[in-house]
């Protein structure tokens, strides 16, 4: 976590600030500082082999915020990457409700008995049906909000100050929504086990 914050914010943030202070561009210094997310992207392909859906989504929005503000000249298509990439996410929350299972459901077990015992839980638990669907409609709520909320900053805030804002705000609305999770989950488990004894 800590290697990608370094990597995704703070590199391309000293570039910025490096670049301006010798009179680059401001959308030639924010595009220079994106090749630092876009190198640990293909890296981190590189190293594990698999394609990763997220990866991919940053990867692309990335590519497109960099080459869009190139063509405008337009800083504030370079600074919106971020909200662009959180919204598509929060999108794809908000989109996988109308799919058999919702997306937080493929999300909560990484190992091969955790997928069983959701799957044995969402054919017999309605309450654990529901959980998923609720916690899934908050991160997409969640993550459209702060997609939203920084657009409206950018004009807002000088760029230098805009930068370091919004990655502590990714952070802490990713931080809110994962604590919430964990713990509206476990009330939820807690709830059906009394229900059901």
């Amino acid at each position: 976590m800590l290697k990608d914050i370094v990597v995704s914010a703070g590199l391309p943030y000293l570039t910025y600030l490096f670049l301006s202070s010798h009179g680059v561009s401001t959308v030639v210094a924010l595009a220079v500082g994106a090749i630092f997310p876009i190198g640990s992207i293909v890296i981190a392909f590189v190293r594990s082999r698999r394609i990763q859906a997220i990866g991919i989504l940053t990867l692309a929005a990335t590519l497109a915020s960099v080459i869009t503000s190139l063509y405008f000249n337009s800083p504030y298509l370079a600074l919106a990457k971020g909200s662009l990439i959180t919204g598509c996410v929060g999108l794809v929350f908000g989109l996988s409700l109308f799919a058999k299972r919702p997306l937080i459901f493929y999300l909560k077990s990484s190992d091969a008995e955790g997928r069983a015992r959701a799957e044995e839980l969402w054919q017999t638990a309605p309450q654990f049906r529901k959980a998923m669907r609720v916690i899934t409609t908050v991160w997409c709520v969640g993550l459209m909000c702060e997609a939203g909320l920084r657009l409206v900053l950018i004009p807002l805030l000088p760029i230098d100050v805009f930068l370091p804002v919004s990655e502590v705000m990714w952070i802490a609305c990713f931080a809110l929504l994962m604590a919430w999770s964990y713990r509206y989950g476990r009330r939820k488990t807690a709830e059906g086990r009394v229900s059901s004894s």
